[in-house]
């Protein structure tokens, strides 16, 4: 989340179609959260347990949404 900081980003697209409000809403809210932490403090940022706890339950599967980001491949 802090690289996006560092080289301005300025959108993210979050995955919705075919998903319930309940979905988007849940994913939106930890992104949302995410995004203020970091902001607050991007050197310091760090991913809090509780959002992958979010994100786990809502995945068809063995990933979530912060899945990519814990690749060795990124």
């Amino acid at each position: 989340m802090a690289d996006l900081f560092r080289h301005d980003i300025a959108a993210i697209k979050v995955e919705g179609r075919q998903r319930s409000p309940a979905y988007v809403a849940s994913v939106a809210r930890v992104l949302r959260e995410a995004l203020d932490t970091c902001a607050w403090d991007p050197e310091r940022y760090l991913v809090r347990t509780q959002w992958t706890a979010v994100l786990d339950r809502l995945s068809e599967g063995q990933t979530h949404t912060l899945g990519a980001y814990h690749r060795p491949w990124h």
